[in-house]
């Protein structure tokens, strides 16, 4: 009954698409083939493929909403790869084609467009998102399906049942908020940082999912924060100057804020208003655009990223891209995960889901610009990758150190 209804779904979704352009592609127009009657799966699109010369993946992202420089980085990214494929034969001499969804940050939009990918362009396999709603908004209806998602949203929950299995298709291929919240306490306290205040947004996937991890670690350092220097918010908070009076007046060496560009932009205003000069401890999207988007000193501010801009060969290419994607790690996550996604292809094909399934499953030591990458199949998550920590002197990045996950 669940595969029916999805039909159905994606049947008014492939006519709304039309009127409404809801899917967009880099390399060309999405299919207008009519919907399989029943799901589509590697194999029936591989199969297809074959016939036409042509390789469809598609791209899940944020393209329009809140987050969708967030969405737009990793898709540039993808293209980027998809073209450098193709300018050097293609996958086993077949062209890569690729079709972006947008999301446009909401969750119903995402089912949506994933149901439309899968059933009606049957794409071979879907570049999925770095943001944690979304992908836990597909997770369940992915399991209808044989189509794996590439993505990068680190909340365990997307790719984790709550049996602690994974869902079948859904994968993060960069480190999990586990890791990066125990990542970014280690450096706090190797810092010299001994007593924090918190400021996490409860009702977004990827703040909250960072908040354990961070405290955990301190914990096992021996550091215990002040429940009441714990404070979350919501969507229909702006009045950060409130929020974190109570941090700034206890005098905190740092505040952890796990939140999204827009959002850390706002808290360290209201931080540098009301006076505070301690440090400022964030994750992955303080990381440039946030210093332009702040447009102040940004020295006291602490970032966990991908990349090492400090390597010639990734400073070279986030330079080439900086004037024209805005969070250039991103651009980096899209433009590995295709070429994971190429060798997957390759190794597996596209003639049996499981195979291809158990080739991204079973990804091991791939040399990617983001680091070497192990995927768990336990997990279907990275094992043991290492990451960056940064600074800024005053809006240049400082790279500070590598730390294993």
């Amino acid at each position: 009954m669940k595969k029916i209804l999805a039909i159905t779904l994606a049947l008014v979704m492939a006519f709304s698409l039309v009127a409404c352009g809801g899917s967009t592609s880099s390399s060309t127009p999405a299919s207008t083939a009519e919907p399989a009657s029943t799901p589509a799966s590697a194999s029936e699109a591989g199969s297809e493929t074959s016939e036409g010369g042509e390789i469809l993946i598609g791209c899940l992202q944020d393209i329009t909403g809140a987050t969708s420089a967030l969405g737009m980085s990793v898709q540039a990214g993808a293209q980027a790869a998809v073209d450098e494929i193709n300018a050097n034969g293609g996958i086993n001499g077949k062209t890569l084609v690729m079709n972006t969804y947008d999301t446009r940050g909401d969750v119903t939009e995402a089912v949506n467009a994933y149901i439309t990918a899968v059933t009606v362009d049957e794409v071979s396999l879907i570049i999925g998102p770095p943001v944690a709603n979304i992908a836990n908004a597909i997770k369940e209806t992915s399991e209808e399906y044989d189509v794996p998602v590439l993505g990068f949203a680190l909340d365990p929950t997307c790719q984790l049942k709550d049996d602690g299995t994974p869902y079948k298709n859904m994968f993060c291929f960069q480190p999990s908020a586990t890791d990066q919240g125990k990542i970014m306490a280690a450096f706090a306290v190797q810092n010299g940082l001994e007593t924090f205040g918190i400021l996490y947004n409860q009702e977004n996937s990827y703040s909250l999912s960072l908040l354990d991890p961070f405290t955990d670690e301190l914990a096992a350092e021996g550091i215990t924060v002040d429940e009441s220097l714990i404070v979350p918010y919501g969507s229909s908070d702006t009045d950060y100057r409130t929020l974190l009076q109570p941090i700034v007046s206890a005098g905190v060496d740092a505040i952890y804020c796990p939140n999204y560009t827009q959002e850390l932009v706002a808290i360290v205003t209201a931080a540098t208003e009301l006076g505070y000069e301690g440090k400022i401890v964030c994750g992955l999207d303080a990381a440039p655009s946030f210093n332009t988007t702040y447009g102040g000193d940004c020295s006291n501010v602490y970032y966990i990223n991908n990349i090492n801009t400090d390597d010639p060969t990734t400073a070279e290419m986030a330079a080439s891209v900086e004037d024209s994607v805005s969070a250039v790690n991103k651009y980096f996550l899209g433009y590995d995960v295709v070429m994971i996604a190429k060798q997957c292809i390759e190794e597996a094909g596209l003639d049996d889901p499981a195979a291809l399934l158990s080739a991204i499953e079973n990804v091991a030591d791939y040399e990617g610009l983001t680091g070497k990458i192990t995927i768990d199949p336990a997990t279907h998550m990275p094992k043991d990758m290492a990451m960056f920590m940064y600074t800024y002197d005053n809006q240049t990045p400082v790279m500070l150190g590598e730390f294993a996950g």
